[in-house]
């Protein structure tokens, strides 16, 4: 299975948990679109992920999943009634 991470580190500057959450969220948002810009050939995508760092922190960010594995998790995902199949 392929496996491609980016990260976006911000070091010396203090932020609330609010300001976390909101550029969490719009990283997420522009990763999803760089994927589109890139034509990155998705067949079964699953976005897995938050930016709720009570939640899970280590859950924080945003996971895109493809194939069969992303699948798999949906399924699972689905029978614990949180994830619907298109």
């Amino acid at each position: 299975m392929a496996r491609s991470e980016f990260r976006f580190v911000v070091d010396g500057v203090e932020l609330t948990t609010e300001q976390q959450s909101l550029i969490a969220g719009e990283i997420q948002k522009a990763g999803l679109n760089a994927l589109s810009v890139a034509g990155s050939k998705l067949t079964n995508p699953l976005a897995v992920g938050h930016a709720n760092i009570k939640l899970r922190p280590e859950w924080y960010g945003l996971w895109l999943i493809d194939g069969p594995f992303a699948e798999e998790l949906g399924q699972k995902i689905n029978d614990l009634g949180f994830w619907m199949q298109r």
